[in-house]
This record gives structure tokens, C-alpha cells and sequence, in this order.
């Protein structure tokens, strides 16, 4: 009887149900804050001042250090200037359709005379900046989609065959997870890494080595990350035994979809894997070049930011300066962006050996056993890696995310096959006769039938049921309660924009005294970058108890030696603090700060004004503050645990407590 063609992937792109996953994804990419300041300092920032020549320098971008590479941002600038020069024609009910759907526009908490945000947006064409923020975080969002729909379609064609269980579970925890939503439109190294490795897993488990190897050097150089290296190394380790032992036995997996291996034992080719090495290098020394010609243009020389970050993490104590966690910090961030599926990933390795050992296992099932270390065995490098390591931030995790959510699926298809070959012996001993599938779960592999897959695929969802609402929830709080700086800087943007002032400051002859300030303190770490500044309005620090160093403007010259010598302020690499980088009240036009709930229990609390308001009574120059916006962020302090782990509608209220992030303006 012939064999039973597979089904169709729905995760091809151009399927209906691609259509509706990334529509979701773009749907949700601009709901959720922006964690990470390093995020709009290093990375926001610096395209803002590629952009518009304006922005906040950081000490890594300084012509004294150069750690980090212009040739990550280019990319996402060509994509800027499109989008800009698109903006500038559409009509103006499409941008107020695109802004109110991208933004999640809300009024809630704002004060009367600042709903006029949509219409705003629509007068300003290609000059607003919000517009083409979210614009620009949807299309990190999509890149990080199609990766995905790419990993999925490789793991349902070449991994399971006919028996796609294991794909629609990967699929299912990573649309669901809390991690995915938050890395996937994340402008930053670790982000895209985790979209490289995911287009690298599915070349590579198509057999296409030199473009998986290819995306691994993208990674590691172009990025401008080099530690990801580690997590390509079993990429490359494959394709050269594959080229040295492989080659023999392949099998067609279907009409679109590769082939898969089967290896075996046989004299090693030493050409083959010469010639892997020698592509390699090829496209590492091609890559290198023009990332080097890039750097020479905005660092006005030749720089290697790759090889300057390595050597200042090395170093002993060189990351340190920026605060250092115990490994539990890394439990706490994974268990909160995916819960107890986080630990199914994790022990995915050990479970399914344990499964092979005591199961039975068909011998031609051994090459796809190595395919599955192959794809998940980075996971443990990169944790080996990254948890010894004093300094840690969740965005390092980000490049393991898509192997936890294979690994999770992984260890649900191999406990629900012990489970049944536990209580019905004899299944494992008709798995004999068929051939079993690495981590799809109970029934009879490919011998089985159809019922039996289809109720082992729903009991395997059934399990991950439960952690997809809770990340539901918790990604929901993230937006409930901290998107207050988005929101806020947003209004901003659109009051600045529309006011006398910002008119004649955009006509004068002289931008720095006609510079419009807007200030914070404590809160610097959540401004979420220039784009949402209007022309000729620039960031002031009001000096706070942080007492660390702080970024200071891009002048005219950039990264470039040049403007070391007209730079107000200097800059150091062990994280002092200058003080030439703070400014008066008096030069403030506009003051943003975090003011807890006025109904706070603690006394301490209500007592303990906050900095900027201090300075704003203090403020001897002409003219009164008055509160121009305010939006809901959690106080912490006053909520229960579990409400700012997770958004539980209707109930808690008193248990909940929100300040308010306010907005000020000088009334002159």
C-alpha cells in the first residue's frame, strides 16, 4: 500500500493560517513597553541620529571606544526613509487608521485636551515620528514572524512527517508565550539573533547547511554580538560531519520541503568539509568588509566593534559596573515569561534521552535523534555560557526562547508516549513495526491511526492550555500596566508639535538656544526614545539619585574623532558619573515624572516628594507648571504580587494601585 503523502504545512507562508499569525503578531507588536533602556540608548538613539542627526550618544558609540557597530542599524534606517517617503502620500484616513491601530491609541488617564492624538498624526505626513516608531517595531515584529513560520514549517516538514503534532505544539507556546511577545519586536542584538538562529535551525534542518552557517555569521558579526557565536556552534558542527559522513540514504520529505539525512558510518570525505570550511570563510571575510566599510564612514575610521565588546567583557569586572544578579535572576525572568512550559523546555534534552533508553526506538529513527541535540543543544551552551556570568539582563535569554518553546514540545510528545506505553504495553510493542517520531507524542507514529493522533494532539494541548493563560495574562499586565511612557511621550509629541512654540523654535537661526527641553529625573531609564521628540526639542536630565553616567547628545560629527573636540561633555567606560551632563529647571520647558498614588498608606511614601516636582517649586525662572497629561503605571509597592505578575479582570481592585506618570508644561 503506498505510503500516505503528508499534509500540507499551514505554516507556509501564504496559507490562511500564516495570514492570521502574522496579523496577530503585528497586531500586538507596539502593546507592549519597552523593558530595556539599553534598548533606546544603543539602538533607538543611534538610528534616530542616522536618521535626523539628532539623538543621545552612549559611551559605547564614543570614537574612543567604538562597541558598537553602525552596520546593525543601517538596515532598519533604509527601512525609515521608505517608510517616511510612504507616509508622505498616503491619505491622511489611512495614517489615522494606521495610528490608531498600531498605537493602541487610548485616552484612558489622559486629561481633557489631549485626545486629539489621531488627528495630530494624520496632518504630519512622513514628519510623525510615533507613526514611524510603531511602524518601525512592527516591521522588527514581522522579520521575527516569518523566522518563526520558517522554524515551524521546517520542523512539520522534515521533522514529523506525516505526524505534525510536534510543530502545531512549538507553534502553539510560542504564539502564546509571554517570552515571544515581548524579544519579538525588540530592537536589539539578542532579538535578532533569535530571528537569525530561527531562519538558521530551518536551513539547517532542510539540509541546507551553507545558508544556516550563513545566518550564524550574520549573527555573530553583523549584529554585532559576537558572543552569539556559541550558539552557532553546533550549526557548524553539523554541516561539517554532514559533509564528511552524510550524503547517503537521503530521503525526500515532500513536494516542498528538503531533504532529511540519514547518517551513517562510512569513511570521512575530506573535501566536503574543506569546502564547508572554506565557504565559511568566505562569507565571514565578506561580511567583515562591508560591516568595516560602514564603520569607517561613522566612525571616520577603521574600527572592529566586534573585537572592542569582547575584550571589555572579558575583562575582568568590565560589565560588572552595571550591576550584577544571582542565577536565580534568570529563573525569575524565565518562569515569568513562560512559566512552568520554561521548565518543560529545559529538561527536554534529559526526558527524551530517558525516553529513547527505556522506549523503544527504531534504528532508523538515530538520524533524527541527532537532529533534535543538533537544534536544542545550543539552549544548554548558551545558559553555560550566560548564567555563571555577574551581570545578567533578560534580554540575554532572548536567543534561547524559540529552543524553549521546541524543547517544551518536545518533552509533551515524549511524556504523554511514556505514558501511554506505560499503561497500554502493548503500543510499544506495535511502535516496532512503525517508525516513531522524535517528540510527537503517544498513538502509533506513522503505523497509527489518525484518531489516535488527532486525540494525543489535543491532550498535548490540553497541557499547554493552562501556561498559555497565564502568559496571556501576563502579557496583558504588561500592557495594563507599564505602557504609561509610550502613551505619555506620545502626547507629548503631538502637543509639542501643534504649538506656537515649537513653530517659531523650528524657524530660528540659532538650534541650540531655540532648543525646546524636555526634562526627567529618576524616570530616564523609561523615555522611550527621539522619535518621540518633536524637531528642535531635545532630552534634559535633572540630576536624580542615580548616580551613574548618563548619555549626552550627538553632535554634528557623530562617532567621529571630530567631535571629541566640540562634545560638551565627556565620556568614560567604568560607568562614572559626569556631571555636565545634567541641566537647570530653568531651561525645562516640559517635565515628565512618576508621582505614586496620592491615597498611599505609608506615610514615608506621601512624604517623600518627588525630585522633579521639588524642582519644579523650586524653579525661579518665569512662568508656572501646570499638568498637561497623566497616565495610569502601577505602583508597585502598593500591589499584591500576583496583580503585577498578572492582569485578572474584576477582581482585586483594592488591591491594585496606580500613580501616575505625569506631564508638565511651563505655562509662560
Amino acid at each position: 500500500m503506498p505510503a500516505r503523502p503528508p499534509p500540507p504545512s499551514p505554516y507556509r507562508i501564504g496559507s490562511a493560517f500564516s495570514v492570521m499569525y502574522i496579523a496577530l503578531r503585528l497586531g500586538t507588536s507596539n502593546i507592549n513597553p519597552i523593558s530595556d533602556c539599553d534598548e533606546v540608548y544603543n539602538y533607538w538613539e543611534p538610528l534616530h541620529f542616522v536618521l535626523y542627526g539628532t539623538g543621545m550618544q552612549t559611551w559605547e558609540y564614543s570614537p574612543l571606544y567604538a562597541l558598537r557597530t553602525y552596520a546593525y542599524l543601517l538596515p532598519m534606517a533604509a527601512v525609515a526613509t521608505v517608510l517616511r517617503r510612504l507616509l508622505d502620500v498616503l491619505p491622511p484616513s489611512l495614517i489615522r487608521m494606521l495610528s490608531s491601530s498600531l498605537t493602541w491609541t487610548s485616552t484612558s488617564g489622559a486629561i481633557a485636551g489631549m485626545t486629539t492624538t489621531t488627528a495630530s498624526s494624520s496632518s504630519l505626513g512622513g514628519d510623525d515620528k510615533p507613526l514611524l516608531f510603531a511602524l518601525l517595531r512592527s516591521t522588527i515584529s514581522l522579520l521575527s514572524c516569518v523566522s518563526e513560520l520558517s522554524f515551524l514549517d521546517a520542523i512539520h516538514d522534515v521533522w514529523c512527517g506525516d505526524d505534525t503534532r510536534l510543530s502545531h505544539w512549538t507553534a502553539f507556546v510560542s504564539l502564546t508565550s509571554t517570552g515571544s511577545h515581548v524579544s519579538g519586536p525588540a530592537f536589539l542584538p539578542s532579538s535578532s539573533v533569535a530571528t537569525l538562529w530561527r531562519w538558521s535551525a530551518s536551513c539547517g534542518m532542510r539540509g541546507r547547511h551553507g545558508l544556516a552557517i550563513l545566518c550564524g555569521l550574520l549573527s555573530t558579526i553583523a549584529v554585532g554580538w559576537p558572543f552569539c557565536a556559541a550558539i552557532f556552534a553546533p550549526t557548524g558542527i553539523v554541516a561539517l560531519y554532514d559533509a564528511a559522513f552524510g550524503g547517503e540514504g537521503e530521503e525526500k520529505t515532500n513536494d516542498g520541503g528538503g531533504r532529511r539525512r540519514r547518517w551513517g558510518k562510512k569513511a570521512p570525505r575530506v573535501g566536503p568539509a574543506l569546502t564547508v570550511l572554506l565557504r565559511t570563510s568566505v562569507h565571514a571575510v565578506a561580511i567583515q568588509v562591508v560591516v568595516s566599510i560602514v564603520d569607517r564612514v561613522y566612525y571616520g575610521r577603521f574600527v572592529c566593534p566586534n573585537w572592542n565588546i569582547f575584550v571589555y567583557n572579558a575583562r575582568s569586572g568590565g560589565d560588572e559596573l552595571y550591576g550584577t544578579e544571582p542565577i536565580s535572576y534568570y529563573v525569575r525572568n524565565l518562569l515569568l515569561n513562560f512559566n512552568y512550559v520554561a521548565l518543560l523546555g529545559v529538561a527536554s534534552v534529559p526526558i527524551a534521552s530517558l525516553s529513547w533508553t527505556i522506549g523503544s526506538r527504531p534504528p532508523a529513527r538515530v538520524g533524527v535523534a541527532a537532529l533534535l541535540l543538533s537544534v536544542l543543544s545550543p539552549m544548554y551552551v548558551w545558559m553555560a555560557a550566560i548564567f555563571p556570568r555577574p551581570h545578567k539582563e533578560e534580554r540575554f535569554l532572548f536567543p534561547i526562547y524559540p529552543m524553549i518553546c521546541l524543547g517544551a514540545a518536545t518533552t509533551v510528545g515524549e511524556v504523554l508516549r511514556l505514558t501511554t506505553d506505560a499503561m497500554f504495553p502493548r503500543t510499544r510493542n506495535a511502535r516496532r513495526d512503525g517508525v516513531v517520531v522524535v517528540g510527537c507524542g503517544g498513538g502509533e507514529g506513522r503505523g497509527g491511526g489518525e484518531n489516535d493522533r488527532r486525540g494525543s494532539l489535543l491532550l498535548g494541548l490540553a497541557l499547554l492550555a493552562p501556561s498559555a493563560m497565564i502568559s496571556v495574562s501576563r502579557s496583558a499586565a504588561l500592557r495594563r500596566n507599564y505602557s504609561a511612557p509610550l502613551a505619555i511621550y506620545r502626547d507629548l509629541f503631538y502637543h509639542a508639535s501643534t504649538s506656537a512654540a515649537a513653530a517659531a523654535a523650528a524657524v530660528s537661526d540659532d538650534p541650540v538656544r531655540a532648543a525646546t527641553y524636555v526634562c526627567t529625573a529618576g524616570e530616564w531609564h523609561r523615555f522611550p526614545s527621539s522619535f518621540f521628540l518633536p524637531p528642535n526639542h531635545r532630552l534634559g536630565f535633572l540630576r536624580s539619585s542615580f548616580d551613574g553616567q548618563l548619555p549626552q547628545p550627538f553632535t554634528e560629527y557623530g562617532s567621529r574623532m571630530e567631535s571629541l573636540g566640540v562634545q560638551a561633555g565627556k565620556f568614560n567606560d567604568v560607568n562614572r558619573e559626569e556631571t555636565d551632563r545634567y541641566v537647570d529647571i530653568g531651561m525645562c520647558s516640559y517635565v515628565v515624572e512618576l508621582v505614586p498614588p496620592l491615597d498611599s498608606d505609608d506615610d514615608d511614601r506621601r512624604r517623600d516628594v518627588p525630585e522633579c516636582l521639588r524642582y519644579m517649586e523650586s524653579d525661579p525662572s518665569a512662568g508656572s507648571w501646570k499638568l498637561l497629561a497623566s497616565r495610569e503605571y502601577l505602583d508597585a509597592e502598593s500591589t499584591s504580587p500576583i496583580h503585577r505578575i498578572l492582569y485578572i479582570p474584576f477582581v482585586g481592585g483594592d488591591r491594585i494601585a496606580f500613580g501616575g506618570y505625569n506631564l508638565y508644561v511651563k505655562d509662560v
